[in-house]
């Protein structure tokens, strides 16, 4: 069921540093499935789909999922070497922002809304400020993954849209899988992120619920972006899985735009909100952070979370260094470990892909479960190396982080880390 948008077509703004995307390549042979070859020149890619410029001046735009491996191929060797720019700012036009209300039961407290790239229940109807702030987050967030020259191209795992789930308590948010002492859960099996109405700070007025005075957007964009990177989930290690929606939430947003070039107030506003709420943690051991495994991170939140908030705002500072305070500070050295984790994260996809043909393949039987077997005849596509156990994963995230040290030792890198912060007036 579609019910009244409450504005128009939805847009986007990337307001400065983004020029490198639209450098015109040189012409080549494009092959989309189900038409005739194309000789063009690729303008732009976005991470869906691609501008060509035929030789005529004549511009088209296709969707990456037409076209050929070795078209997708050269647009991922393309996308890996673009000049680094970060955009100064990058977000959604409010005025032109679309929002659709799906459903909206007052009998089983369910509120379905659905914007271009989401769609979220919510337990509890929205007021239209509430709504379209919520709205506006989520698709500058959807902007911002984009923008951001870390490789992601933000595609739903299940279905057109991404899903969230906004519930009104605790309780709930423990039903639905959320750990004790987190403000938000995206599950990954689920293709879905869950959020209690008391991290976002929200208060019922009458038969909805609105902003109260402790209203923030933290928790969605930190949720959102884990949601964004679905696929380098399990590629990256625990704190720059953590650190970048640390990054991404602690950025100034306001009226759906990050101010990316402004990444140093948010820092400040940051520091300045822990020191009344226990004061600016101690850092978690660097060498110990770089190492940390998903399971001792989620012990760590479940049981002691003092030591998670040292663990969530070393991975911050981390990635906050990497960005702007490493070498050049133009984050040359994070953009290319990400650019490297990227090439990883193709090989799973292309793995995937495989196996999805295989199962195709005359004789092979795929069972009620999902497993399946096939006949001696048949070659089961190879299964990339460093997927095959956690110890051999583990291996390669210890390779490519070499990417990051560039020859300086953990203690080494943990020295500079705290100059670089000392020079910025924050003491670490």
């Amino acid at each position: 069921m579609k019910a009244r948008p409450l504005a128009a077509a939805f847009v986007w703004l990337a307001l400065a540093g983004a020029s490198a995307q639209f450098s015109v390549a040189p012409e080549r042979e494009w092959s989309p499935s189900g038409s005739v070859p194309v000789r063009a020149s690729l303008v732009s890619f976005d991470g869906t789909s691609v501008v060509l410029r035929a030789s005529n001046g004549q511009r088209s735009t296709m969707p990456v999922a037409s076209l050929a491996d070795a078209d997708r191929a050269y647009l991922e060797e393309w996308k890996n070497s673009r000049p680094i720019t970060l955009p100064d700012s990058v977000g959604v036009d409010s005025a032109k922002l679309s929002i659709d209300v799906v459903k909206e039961d007052d009998a089983s407290q369910t509120y379905v809304y659905r914007t271009p790239h989401f769609e979220f229940t919510s337990e509890g109807r929205l007021t239209q400020s509430l709504l379209r702030d919520i709205a506006r987050n989520f698709e500058a967030t959807y902007e911002l993954l984009k923008a951001l020259p870390w490789g992601i191209s933000p595609a739903p795992e299940d279905g057109d849209r991404f899903r969230a789930l906004l519930v009104r308590t605790r309780e709930r948010y423990a039903k639905e899988g959320g750990m004790p002492n987190s403000g938000g859960v995206y599950m990954r099996s689920r293709s879905m992120f869950v959020v209690p109405f008391e991290s976002i700070g929200l208060r019922e007025v009458g038969k909805s619920f609105a902003k109260s005075s402790d209203y923030r957007s933290d928790t969605l964009v930190h949720e959102l972006t884990h949601q964004m990177m679905h696929a380098w989930l399990d590629l990256l290690p625990q704190w720059a899985v953590e650190g970048t929606a640390e990054y991404t939430n602690i950025l100034p947003l306001r009226f759906g735009i990050f101010r990316v070039a402004s990444a140093k107030s948010g820092l400040k506003d940051y520091l300045d909100f822990l020191k009344p709420r226990g004061g600016v943690p101690d850092p978690y051991p660097l060498e110990k952070l770089l190492t940390i495994s998903p399971e001792e991170w989620s012990r760590t939140l479940s049981s002691d979370p003092k030591e998670a908030r040292r663990m969530y705002f070393t991975s911050y500072l981390l990635v906050y260094y990497f960005m702007h305070l490493d070498g050049k500070g133009d984050g040359d050295g994070f953009v290319r470990y990400m650019r490297e984790v990227g090439k990883k994260r193709q090989a799973v996809e292309d793995f995937r892909k495989a196996v999805e043909e295989f199962k195709k393949q005359p004789g092979v039987e795929v069972r009620a479960d999902g497993s399946y077997r096939w006949p001696g005849n048949l070659t089961h596509p190879p299964e990339p190396e460093f997927m095959a156990s956690k110890e051999q994963l583990q291996q390669w995230q210890d390779s490519t982080r070499e990417l990051l040290l560039a020859g300086r030792t953990v203690d080494a890198l943990a020295a500079q880390i705290r100059s670089a912060y000392k020079r910025l007036g924050v003491k670490i």
